[in-house]
């Protein structure tokens, strides 16, 4: 009777409250290689003039998305074309085709545009567009296959993004604020339910890939490649997106999923920090657990930091989370004069 009141005490000890294995978070301690690459890119950061502050706001679900309506335009280029109405297509595949990702961008913009001039003429445009591109499950899919850097095999026509769909959440919310039509409520609910499919048909994954005891944690990826690569952007996008869905659908489901992600965001955020400057992405860490992948370095990207750099001061703004300013402060820092 004393051993089984042991090894219940230590499966007790070893367990969480659901019953789960406890957490482990690796350590995380950026090797001089990589401050030393983060410093280059802190310089070239500089050299391009990139500025955080462009995108950074008090957010709101009804307002200028990160600032898009002062930032966003899209204009014609090799790789990029205007249709009649003025949507746009990029080239890929050697066709142009529609991307819901550039599509919301638009949308996004046209609705900060919107709330300067009062027209939102064009900002319907590009939902109605961006309407157009969803499945009746809602799933946002690519018509084309796509290459992800990481990976030798493409992704196959039909893949989907968390990122996608989160900023379609964002999308929706905010012609649904306007017009309250229902279509853009039916529009959001069908977004945000296929956001919870699970990896590989879906978006939704977890830290497994960081971790096996983390598979508890939700991470919606940006791009579904094997192993995850957890690109921090596109989570972050789909945080906003989920919040916009909890405050103006009043969605409890989705309004938990954003507490959950904020949660998670801040115990992940430290994997992204190369003490000089932020990852792209992961998968320096995920390749490098699998024997049969070659290890990576950072991906470590100017305009990104930047980009990640907003993300965290707008959902600070509608969270008051200490930690999220803490880490875009010292993000800004790493960029704002040469480190000595």
């Amino acid at each position: 009777m004393i051993r089984n009141a042991a090894i219940l005490l230590f499966a007790v000890l070893l367990s969480g409250c659901d019953g789960s294995l406890t957490e482990h978070w690796p350590e995380h301690n950026p090797s001089q290689q990589l401050k030393t690459m983060g410093l280059a890119s802190a310089d070239e950061y500089r050299k391009q003039g990139m500025d955080a502050s462009l995108r950074s706001q008090k957010y709101s679900p009804a307002g200028d998305y990160l600032n898009y309506g002062k930032t966003v335009t899209h204009r014609p280029s090799p790789t990029l074309k205007l249709d009649a109405q003025g949507v746009p297509m990029v080239l890929q595949a050697g066709r142009f085709n529609y991307s819901a990702g550039t599509v919301a961008i638009a949308a996004l913009a046209e609705h900060g545009r919107y709330t300067v001039s009062g027209d939102s003429t064009k900002f319907f445009i590009m939902a109605d567009k961006l309407l157009t591109l969803m499945g009746p499950d809602g799933a946002l899919r690519y018509s084309y296959p796509y290459k992800h850097y990481t990976s030798t095999q493409m992704l196959a026509v039909g893949w989907t993004s968390g990122m996608d769909q989160g900023m379609a959440l964002s999308v929706f919310a905010r012609a649904y604020e306007l017009s309250k039509d229902k279509k853009w409520l039916n529009a959001g609910n069908l977004a945000f339910k296929f956001l919870q499919t699970p990896y590989p048909d879906g978006p939704k994954s977890n830290l497994s890939y960081l971790d096996k005891s983390l598979s508890g944690r939700t991470f919606y990826l940006e791009y579904p490649t094997e192993p995850n690569v957890y690109t921090l952007n596109g989570y972050m996008f789909t945080l906003l997106g989920l919040y916009d869905w909890a405050e103006v659908a009043g969605s409890r489901d989705a309004k938990s999923e954003f507490k959950d992600g904020i949660e998670t965001l801040g115990k992940i955020l430290p994997y992204y920090d190369m003490g000089t400057f932020s990852a792209y992405d992961l998968s320096y860490i995920t390749h490098s657990k699998l024997p049969y992948l070659q290890p990576r370095l950072p991906h470590l990207v100017p305009r990104y930091h930047a980009i990640h750099i907003a993300q965290l001061r707008a959902l600070w703004s509608v969270t008051d989370d200490k930690k999220l300013k803490e880490v875009a402060d010292k993000w800004q820092g790493y960029v704002e004069a040469k480190a000595q």
